[in-house]
């Protein structure tokens, strides 16, 4: 009979040797065990390491870098499983991945994991999906998660989808997150994703190719993602606040839309909010519209932005300030606003701003296209360079009588090459170097949804601005009107 030393010891090197090389997990929440093994399709565990109820080797294990996690396709986690506690970090270039693989799946075809909270608050202390505080390098794949609930009022970081503070290197990808609920609450603590207002920022951290839809929910609540620092090919309704950066990133091919007043009245809603001082943002290629409060709201204290080839407009439901800056009264140190098609509503300006001395160091307002019976800019902004030159400022009636309409399939786009956009625009390409590189092209349009809920976008015909600039955010070619797109790329493989 072994001693319970040596038994002891055996476990810990089998252990060790678990830990010791990239393995991959498999959790099934109907048929899995956590006394499987954890390690084969055919003998997975029921819970996830960190989930609520997790025991036996599922306990055991802790994730290593390079480990895969792998929830089988169209099976659901119910609320008793969360708050998932993660507490492992992969590197730099050796990350955890948390997600799928596509061959495993119940029903008769693939679908995400679900995460369902069955329209109850999740309980002991977290009203959240997942909980992973100062973790790193994990990317987080194809997770639909519904059906949250609060009543009363919630802590910072105690009420949303996923708190991630402290951490670097996250991906968050492929999320379709949808149907939540305040039931009897009067205050909007949602928040999906929550990040860090601390440096380093997140950094390195991307919500991508994601959609987050609450028009089957209650449809005026809920943050989608705070305190992040990058924002790329995602797609955000109904709800009452889009994407919140901090620290230095890119928002950008997003489709925000359907920015609702919040039943709190306390809140203050955005389509786009930058956060904290001392932040460089590249802004570009987004669709806003029908948004409630703040279209783009901008400009803290040492900040810089870059702001292009983004499409504004009201719609029939908005009433949002266009691009507003500042936040404060402490100016930044540049903003570069180039390329922008901008449609206001009757009487403002596609440009509110404000005059603070001495001002930013540098304004550039270049090359935008705004449509409204108001001015470009009210009042004049402060800045020691100020350049505002190349912009078209168009009546309504003036637009439409030259094609720029909503109803065309790039909204407000030239339709003849006579229009008076086209060709009108000072050249820039000085400027379109680096991550501005997609500043000297009219390539790609903002994402839908297609009926499996995945993120599409759609591309435009390339038309190269390296010869000729036109104003606002599409290039003519010199023959024809932007064409249509030929197909719909999905970007969940």
């Amino acid at each position: 009979m072994a001693s319970p030393y040596r038994a002891g010891v055996l476990v810990t090197i089998l252990m060790v040797a678990v830990s010791a090389s990239a393995s991959t997990y498999y959790i099934d929440y109907s048929a899995g065990n956590d006394s499987n093994s954890g390690t084969s399709k055919t003998s997975p565990w029921q819970h996830a390491p960190g989930m609520q109820g997790c025991t036996g080797t599922c306990a055991k294990v802790k994730p290593q870098p390079g480990d895969n996690i792998i929830l089988k396709g169209g099976m659901t986690w119910p609320n008793a499983v969360f708050p998932w506690n993660w507490q492992w970090s992969g590197t730099s270039g050796n990350p955890i991945y948390i997600g799928v693989d596509q061959t495993w799946y119940t029903g008769s075809s693939w679908r995400r994991p679900i995460f369902d909270a069955q329209n109850l608050s999740i309980v002991g202390g977290y009203n959240l999906f997942i909980r992973a505080l100062s973790q790193s390098w994990v990317t987080w794949d194809n997770i639909e998660m519904k059906n949250q609930a609060w009543t009363g009022t919630a802590g910072y970081a105690t009420l949303g989808c996923g708190v991630f503070a402290g951490g670097q290197g996250i991906t968050l990808q492929h999320w379709y997150v949808h149907h939540w609920m305040h039931t009897g609450s009067a205050g909007d603590q949602f928040v999906c994703i929550t990040g860090d207002t601390n440096s380093p920022y997140m950094g390195s951290s991307v919500l991508q190719d994601s959609v987050f839809d609450n028009s089957d929910g209650d449809g005026n609540s809920g943050s989608v993602a705070y305190a992040w620092p990058s924002a790329l090919r995602n797609v955000i309704h109904d709800v009452a606040n889009g994407i919140l950066p901090v620290g230095q990133g890119e928002i950008a091919y997003n489709h925000i839309y359907n920015i609702q007043k919040s039943f709190d009245s306390t809140v203050h809603e955005n389509a786009i909010e930058t956060l904290i001082s001392n932040g460089t943002y590249y802004i570009h290629n987004n669709l806003i519209h029908d948004t409630y409060g703040e279209c783009l709201m901008i400009g803290n204290t040492n900040e810089t932005d870059y702001v292009w080839n983004n499409v504004v407009y009201e719609g029939g439901t908005g009433n949002c300030n266009m691009i507003h800056f500042p936040q404060n009264s402490d100016p930044g140190v540049a903003m570069y606003f180039w390329n922008n098609t901008i449609v206001a509503r009757a009487g403002n300006a596609c440009f509110y701003t404000g005059t603070f001395s001495p001002g930013w160091d540098s304004i550039a307002i270049q090359n935008n296209h705004c449509i409204t019976t108001g001015p470009l800019y009210s009042p004049t902004p402060s800045a020691k360079t100020l350049t505002i030159d190349h912009n078209v400022l168009m009546t309504p009636t003036t637009a439409g009588s030259q094609g720029y309409v909503l109803t065309e399939v790039y909204v407000y786009s030239p339709t003849s090459t006579s229009d008076g956009t086209v060709g009108q625009g000072v050249s820039l390409s000085g400027q379109a170097g680096g991550p501005l590189i997609s500043l000297s092209s009219d390539t790609s349009y903002a994402c839908t949804v297609d009926a499996a809920n995945q993120v599409s976008c759609p591309a435009r015909t390339t038309n190269s601005r390296s010869n000729s600039w036109d104003v606002g955010a599409y290039q003519m070619s010199s023959t024809a009107a932007p064409n249509p797109p030929t197909a719909l790329t999905a970007s969940v493989n």
